[in-house]
């Protein structure tokens, strides 16, 4: 059961709407009376019809009981609401029991069995309640394997992540809420969840961190803020969520340029003009298990985007250019319990992007140049000497329906860099191999291809992955292959 021709369920950079064709970040979630997070984030989705909503800040670092007593006033909050938009006194247009469903109501919709069953992680919906329209948990859970063998070592797994048994990598997981209030109003959040119950100082555990948590006010589609948590995404591979990315892992050169959650502000529209996207967020630079401490600078990314659909004649056609600005480059926080990637080593970077949809036929591209640095940046509370030089590089991902639910999915990436160590090898399981033997995992260019097939059981809500991957780390230690195989499941 694939995603409808021409209408991926990524929702483009630019907007906030989830269910607009092929892009994940510029549709406004609230822009379709929809309550799921667009992809362009700043978390904003640049070029594409949605925009993004944001996580709520603050500087005082929630409990895991504090976080549940939150989701279960939400819920108690939405069962209340939902009572008085029944209320015969209120002045806005009473909620007719009728059209209510929900979990919490004892009524499930969908036009099947399979749309039936995952309505049931929706408590309560009804667009004619004045107060509260929409409120309903989600999640994800994404489960791989990889194996691979290589000029130096072959190898199974990396050890990254946490395992089912000693093979099976729990890739992502995560639980949360999403809501619809008075219209114009959009509230969620996720957190990260310990998959094996342990974080990294061997304690049992089960909240690692707070992946979004954010609040948007979208009075139109031509103007969405946000405020909170979320995702910052810079290249459109980044801008697709991981519930819909089409190969296992992303390209080593879109996580090389990857700031992390972090929080901030950004505002994000669409259709101006009748074509146009735009979104612009600022973001605290120090990636925290909660919210940032804004003491590590700022992440600046600004998008606009062309949505060329109708002029070329295809379902879905966004081209956008983005920029980001990095004010302090490589900065890393950790504590003993938790440790979140290093802000990019670049200054400034620069992509051009294309996501065009035409029936079976989906085509991402993304072009890429970012001004490396040289100096120092504060890693787990040390200084480290950085020397980063500049990187071009371009990543193409064409992808073709065999049948309705059979796809096959193909990438090719190249890049290259200035100096001799600009680039690290950049598959996720390459330092599987080179680390026991000592290799050298950075080099001056690289060329990667995938090619892959994914079976679609419920859409992206439930799929199987698989592909293969061949990459050569030039100046470097790896040349190898890598065979990958994973579930996806999300609500």
């Amino acid at each position: 059961m694939r995603p409808r021709l021409g209408q991926s369920s990524s929702i483009h950079p630019f907007s906030s709407c989830h269910g607009s064709v092929t892009h994940d970040s510029l549709t406004s979630a609230v822009c379709d009376n929809s309550v799921t997070q667009s992809a362009f984030a700043v978390e904003v989705g640049f070029g594409y019809p949605s925009v993004v909503p944001v996580a709520l800040p603050t500087k005082t670092k929630p409990s895991m009981r504090s976080i549940h007593r939150s989701l279960f006033a939400g819920s108690l909050i939405g069962c209340l609401s939902a009572h008085a938009g029944n209320e015969t006194t209120t002045t806005s247009e009473p909620s007719d029991a009728s059209t209510a469903t929900g979990l919490l109501l004892g009524k499930l919709s969908g036009k099947d069995s399979w749309d039936r069953a995952w309505s049931v992680f929706t408590l309560y919906k009804d667009e004619h309640n004045p107060v509260l329209q929409e409120f309903a948990l989600q999640g994800r859970y994404q489960a791989q394997w990889a194996a691979g063998e290589s000029s130096t070592e072959d190898f199974e797994q990396a050890g990254k992540g946490e395992f089912i048994g000693s093979e099976i990598e729990s890739r992502r997981a995560r639980l949360g809420f999403k809501s619809k209030w008075f219209e114009d109003w959009k509230f969620e959040g996720q957190i990260d969840v310990d998959a094996d119950f342990e974080n990294e100082a061997g304690e049992s555990e089960f909240y690692r961190d707070i992946y979004d948590l954010y609040l948007t006010y979208a009075p139109s589609n031509a103007f969405n803020v946000s405020l909170g948590k979320t995702k910052a995404k810079f290249t459109r591979e980044q801008e697709i969520s991981s519930k819909e990315i089409l190969t296992i892992e992303r390209s080593g050169l879109s996580n090389a340029l990857f700031p992390g959650e972090l929080t901030g502000v950004w505002v994000n529209g669409k259709g101006l003009g009748g074509h146009w996207l735009y979104e612009l967020g600022v973001y605290g630079n120090d990636r925290q298990r909660e919210f940032s401490e804004f003491n590590d600078g700022a992440i600046i990314l600004g998008k606009i985007g062309y949505d060329y659909s109708k002029l070329a004649g295809f379902d879905a056609a966004v081209v956008s250019l983005q920029y980001m600005h990095n004010t302090d480059p490589g900065v890393q926080y950790a504590s003993s319990t938790w440790s979140g990637s290093a802000s990019p080593s670049f200054t400034d970077s620069i992509a051009l992007t294309n996501d065009i949809t035409e029936g079976r036929f989906g085509l991402v591209t993304d072009v890429v140049y970012a001004f490396g640095f040289e100096g120092t940046a504060t890693q787990k509370g040390a200084p480290v000497a950085i020397n980063q030089s500049d990187v071009f590089g371009i990543s193409v991902i064409p992808s073709y329906y065999l049948t309705d639910d059979l796809q096959v999915v193909g990438r090719v990436q190249v890049a290259t860099s200035d100096g001799p160590d600009g680039l690290k090898s950049p598959g996720r399981y390459d330092e599987a191999s080179l680390l026991p033997t000592g290799g050298d995992a950075k080099g001056n260019s690289f060329i990667s291809t995938y090619l892959g097939l994914n079976y679609y059981i419920y859409g992206h809500k439930l799929k199987l992955m698989s592909g293969l991957e061949y990459t050569h780390l030039g100046g470097g230690d790896y040349d190898g292959t890598t065979f990958y195989a994973g579930l996806r499941a999300y609500f």
